[in-house]
């Protein structure tokens, strides 16, 4: 998935641990560049929501496809 396809609040379907669950994208952050690189990264913070914890994505890859809506079973 790209960073423009992901949006603050949205439930997407991420690998944690080498398993898939339901996050949801609290903020995604610009990390200003450091001393020894010009590159200016991103930082997505979610919430697992199957175990309540605060994850932080380094890359939008991580994230596979919008979660469907709660109740819902596919």
């Amino acid at each position: 998935m790209k960073l423009s396809d992901v949006q603050v609040g949205g439930r997407y379907v991420a690998k944690v641990s080498q398993k898939l669950t339901t996050v949801r994208i609290v903020s995604i952050e610009k990390i200003p560049p450091s001393a020894w690189s010009n590159q200016t990264r991103m930082r997505i913070v979610a919430i697992n929501e199957s175990s309540g914890r605060e994850i932080v994505l380094r890359s939008a890859q991580r994230l596979r496809v919008p979660a469907l809506p709660q109740g819902v079973q596919p």
